[in-house]
């Protein structure tokens, strides 16, 4: 029988890519047309002297992970693999809190300020590679992404083979969603509200903003406690708009406490409180299982710094 093109790509990959280092990936770079002599030249064109000790310390590497030299030859079109220098690899070993260890798949509580996959300066400060690095397990793939101002449940699949059935689930939006917010206290929503609202990127760099049109977003939520002039709130979001939750609560006159982003006026209290974190965590999660078909919900027992009940 013959072996299907995704499985043969797969192991192509597999075969090409170097082995992950400290959870983290090489990056792939195609060496584009020039005069240079050798891989030693070019890559102190692009990477200065740090190019010099990445190739010393056997850091630029060749598909299959064979080591590149300085006098190896320069070939245009060449893939080279470079694992680049950590900018954000912390003093000590970062341990996640875990809500769920199974053997397809595990559940962390992700705290505020990190990132879910490396990007840019986020790199050994991620869900990703934390995770890989705690379970030392290189396979380990978020399923899904979460604001890095977010704390909150984060589901990371194990072997490649469960990849695809998780993240359809929250690529199709059959996974439940619930949060918990903090905000100043307004009147009403004490009861169950659906608000639905057109979002679009603003203006604002980063930015998501209300505008007119036909609805693309929509949010369930209500006020379950009020204390000191504050709210906490539940929030199921039924889309997956970019900072849906924080520009609805904006939008109904209620920003999140601690958020950078979305702010309005604050009294001097709430410009204090801004001190704190984004006051959102993302505390349960629940589909039903793609493998074996059984109901999982996972709820975190965090609390936010500002939480009421």
């Amino acid at each position: 029988m013959r072996t299907p093109r995704s499985v043969r790509r797969a192991r192509h990959r597999a075969a090409v890519r170097p082995a992950l280092r400290g959870g983290i990936n090489a990056t792939p770079v195609t060496l584009e047309p020039g005069s240079w002599r050798t891989i030693g030249e070019w890559i102190v064109t692009r990477f200065g002297d740090l190019g010099l000790v990445l190739l010393d310390a056997g850091d630029v590497l060749a598909d299959g992970g064979r080591e590149i030299s300085r006098a190896e030859p320069y070939v245009s079109g060449m893939r080279v693999w470079i694992f680049r220098p950590v900018p954000d690899e912390p003093d000590s070993p970062i341990e996640l809190s875990v809500v769920a260890d199974e053997e397809r798949f595990i559940v962390v509580d992700k705290p505020h300020g990190m990132a879910t996959i490396p990007r840019g300066s986020h790199v050994a400060h991620t869900v990703t590679v934390a995770a890989r690095r705690q379970f030392n397990d290189d396979d380990l793939v978020c399923a899904h992404r979460l604001d890095a101002e977010t704390a909150g449940l984060v589901l990371l699949t194990r072997k490649p083979q469960w990849r695809k059935p998780y993240q359809t689930l929250f690529e199709r939006r059959v996974v439940g969603k619930t949060y918990c917010a903090i905000t100043r206290d307004i009147p009403g929503f004490d009861t169950w509200e659906t608000v639905e609202l057109r979002l679009e990127r603003g203006y604002r760099p980063l930015a998501t903003d209300v505008v007119d049109g036909e609805p693309n977003s929509v949010t369930h939520m209500r006020i379950v406690a009020r204390a000191d002039g504050l709210a906490q709130w539940e929030l199921i979001p039924h889309t997956g708009k970019t900072h849906q939750l924080r520009v609805t609560l904006e939008h109904v006159g209620a920003p999140i406490l601690g958020d950078p982003l979305y702010p309005r006026l604050f009294t001097k209290e709430e410009e204090a409180a801004r001190a704190y974190p984004l006051q959102l965590h993302a505390r349960e999660l629940s589909f039903v299982d793609p493998v074996d078909g059984a109901e999982r919900v996972f709820a975190s027992s965090a609390r936010l710094a500002k939480a009421i009940v």
